[in-house]
């Protein structure tokens, strides 16, 4: 009995010294990498503390805020608490603060959820390549001081490693979704829509032009091409689905082509007509060319149309609809 005790007064000895020795190592580069991205105008914080002795480190950061490399995007928050099991320390846990405040460019998002979590896993490397990671979040609010707002009841959001560390898997689905603001005005403008949703879903395999690791978040980092291979969006009467491929130069233009499909798309043409896009007085002879694709599908309320990009513009199927978005 008194061996089995010295065992264990000995393990536990040498696991609380491992918790000192990776605590104090893990408190030394967190602090490095913040001054660095500190000096660098990309991170700023209050303070920072550890605790978690012994089974965990957990890590609190008050007052931080994050800036991305060109400064159009930056995140703040009251805390931020960062969790990790000592003896699995590459796996961590974000707990993110019922408010969160964004910026885009001039425009100022206040952030506000119920719950908002967030696990990473990253490679046994020096440079910490991400190999998966996950965020579940509910009651999810975003109002802008442009206008707008925009709800989900519950979003989802992962992304993994895949065939090679340029390549990123990615899932995102959001549920329950509310429009506020601006855009709910427009959007049910002539009773042609609801200003609320069910669902919205992406799942892509897009390709990066460096790995995403630790240094992404001091180098700038860009999509080089996405296999969207499936898109979905269910409003209303409406259903949108679509997928394709697009490859993105070095200009920022992207070029492909998505294939797209619409149930109940003369709900959506109703909307449009509504807003001004289609002439009131057009619209039936509209309605009737649309009308005469869909059958081209076997099905009078399901209109297939591709949406190109090429040469700098986009178009939908025979519509030119002007200059592409640029990246």
């Amino acid at each position: 009995m008194r061996i089995v005790l010295w065992l264990v007064a000995a393990f536990a000895a040498i696991y609380g010294g491992y918790w000192v020795v990776g605590s104090r190592a893990l408190m030394a580069g967190a602090e490095a990498t913040l001054a660095e991205m500190r000096a660098a105008g990309l991170a700023d914080y209050g303070t920072i503390s550890l605790a978690g002795f012994p089974s965990r480190f957990d890590v609190t950061l008050t007052e931080p805020e994050l800036t991305s490399v060109d400064g159009a995007v930056a995140w703040s928050a009251p805390e931020l608490h960062v969790h990790a099991l000592s003896y699995k320390p590459h796996h961590v846990i974000a707990t993110l603060p019922a408010q969160q405040t964004l910026r885009l460019g001039r425009e100022t998002v206040a952030v506000t959820s119920e719950e908002l979590n967030a696990s990473a896993v990253f490679g046994l490397d020096p440079s910490l390549p991400l190999d998966h990671a996950q965020a579940v979040g509910r009651r999810l609010d975003l109002r802008s001081d442009f206008g707008w707002g925009f709800a989900a009841e519950e979003a989802r959001a992962a992304i993994r490693e895949g065939s090679d560390p340029l390549t990123q898997e990615v899932g995102v689905e959001l549920t329950g979704l509310t429009l506020s603001g601006l855009p709910a005005d427009l959007i049910t403008t002539g009773g042609a829509l609801p200003d609320r949703g069910e669902r919205a879903y992406l799942d892509a395999r897009i390709e990066l032009d460096r790995p995403l690791d630790r240094f992404a978040a001091t180098e700038p980092m860009r999509i080089r091409a996405a296999d969207i291979r499936s898109l979905a969006l269910e409003w209303g009467p409406v259903r949108l689905a679509g997928r394709g491929v697009l490859t993105i130069s070095a200009g920022g233009e992207p070029e492909g082509r998505l294939d797209l499909s619409v149930e109940n798309w003369r709900a959506a043409l109703k909307l449009v007509t509504a807003l001004g896009l289609v002439r009131t007085e057009t619209a039936p002879t509209v309605e009737r060319a649309l009308e005469s694709l869909a059958l081209l599908s076997g099905n009078a309320e399901r209109l297939s149309m591709p949406l190109v990009f090429r040469g700098g513009r986009m178009s939908l199927g025979p519509v030119p609809l002007g200059p592409a978005p640029r990246y």
